[in-house]
């Protein structure tokens, strides 16, 4: 990846100062460094691998959401950017702090005429655009940022193709034909995997086996994601929807041998709007096996049991999750306080017994502009990871957490 790294770099300065006068470019960067206290209580020390007792922990990282990136433009309206993330790429929960460099963007358009465009690339997909104002702990070991696995759904930065229409200053849509093969990764410290001998139900990691359940999944269509942005004055509106067909072909013998089709779909609605200092955004997101497409929606419980599962017969079950969270800010100058509230259910029903686990945050973030291109952000964050039901019985309880700082952001 550092050979990558450094080609890249190359390539956008060759790009700066080779280009014709008609074109155009920028190049930028963002440091964020990450200053907090991480505290969990007993169960959840004991959930994540910290210990038996209460855990505490003072750290400084720089995740690698730190980025640096190009952007260039033509006079026949065709553009291409590049950005790659720098910094640590996981969880300090047991002591890594290995660096990487990772591509998160690189993707180029064409403004075909004022009101139509098209993309092909690596980018955001139109889906689910909003997030909450959180930002500190991206690797604190429980996956941290914008309320993911708390309340908010990313749709994630993949391969596409995509179209978008613009109907005047009311709105557009945009459809994006996204790769459709992975999906959200279980294990590797997740501690609903597996669910607890004698269950016998395992999520359906379309990675490979788990636990012994071999099986393979087949796509045959790319991912679906619409979005239609809605303006009204200083209200905006974000309705979408994805969706996403796979077969499953389980081959291990102890298990009965099946073929079966999974469908992931999500609908999505999000409100944005300011009146003078007053801002607030809010996202609303429902649907059925998120785990079997991509996506970053966190490690928390709810999150961990979000996949189709099958049983020992050869029956799907399919996974029913709902997220919501609002977020709401008031500009005193240069200091923007936001208070934010959010929420994760997912919800199996297993031979008339129901597998459920609900997720919460809750807390302040309050970004503080010091001089131009410096800026503080202190956030108090609390997240409840909550108990994994199974039958109306408590199967497991996750415990509780807190993470209280600072994030230095730089920006050039």
């Amino acid at each position: 990846m550092k050979k990558l790294f450094i080609i890249g770099i190359a390539a956008l300065l060759l790009v700066a100062f080779s280009v014709p006068a008609m074109a155009k470019v920028k190049m930028g960067g963002i440091i964020f460094t990450d200053f907090y206290y991480l505290d969990r209580d007993a169960n959840n020390s004991a959930a994540w691998g910290t210990g038996a007792d209460d855990y505490q922990v003072t750290t400084i990282q720089v995740p690698n959401i730190t980025r640096l990136y190009g952007r260039w433009t033509n006079e026949d309206n065709v553009g291409m950017y590049i950005e790659f993330g720098v910094g640590q790429t996981s969880g300090a929960v047991n002591g890594n702090t290995s660096s990487g460099v990772a591509l998160r963007h690189a993707y180029g358009w064409w403004d075909v005429n004022p009101n139509f465009q098209i993309m092909a690339g690596k980018s955001t997909t139109p889906f689910s655009p909003l997030n909450p104002s959180q930002l500190l702990g991206t690797r604190s070991g429980t996956v941290n940022i914008i309320g993911v696995g708390y309340g908010d759904f990313y749709s994630g930065r993949f391969a596409q193709v995509r179209g978008t229409f613009k109907f005047g200053k009311m709105g557009r849509v945009e459809l994006a034909l996204v790769d459709p093969n992975g999906g959200q990764r279980y294990g590797g410290g997740s501690p609903l995997v597996p669910l607890g001998a004698g269950t016998n139900y395992y999520p359906i990691d379309i990675y490979g086996a788990v636990d012994g359940v071999d099986y393979q999944t087949n796509t045959k269509l790319p991912r679906f994601d619409l979005s239609v942005p809605l303006y009204f004055g200083p209200i905006a509106l974000y309705p979408g929807f994805l969706y996403q067909y796979r077969t499953v072909d389980i081959l291990n013998p102890a298990y009965s041998r099946f073929d079966d089709s999974i469908h992931s779909y999500i609908g999505t609605l999000g409100v944005k709007g300011g009146f003078g200092p007053f801002g607030f955004a809010a996202e609303g997101n429902w649907g059925r096996n998120w785990g079997n497409t991509r996506g970053l929606f966190g490690t928390s419980g709810p999150a961990s049991i979000a996949s189709a599962l099958p049983n020992p017969d050869g029956q799907i079950n399919n996974a029913t999750t709902y997220s919501y969270w609002f977020d709401v800010w008031y500009k005193i100058g240069p200091v923007t306080p936001h208070a934010m509230f959010g929420q994760m259910n997912t919800n199996v029903d297993l031979d008339y017994q129901e597998l459920n686990a609900t997720s919460t945050m809750w807390g302040f973030s309050i970004p503080i502009d010091l001089a131009k291109g410096f800026r503080v952000r202190p956030e108090l964050m609390w997240y409840d990871d909550g108990e994994l039901q199974y039958g109306g019985t408590d199967f497991a309880d996750f415990g509780k957490y807190a993470i209280y700082g600072v994030q230095f952001q730089i920006t050039f």
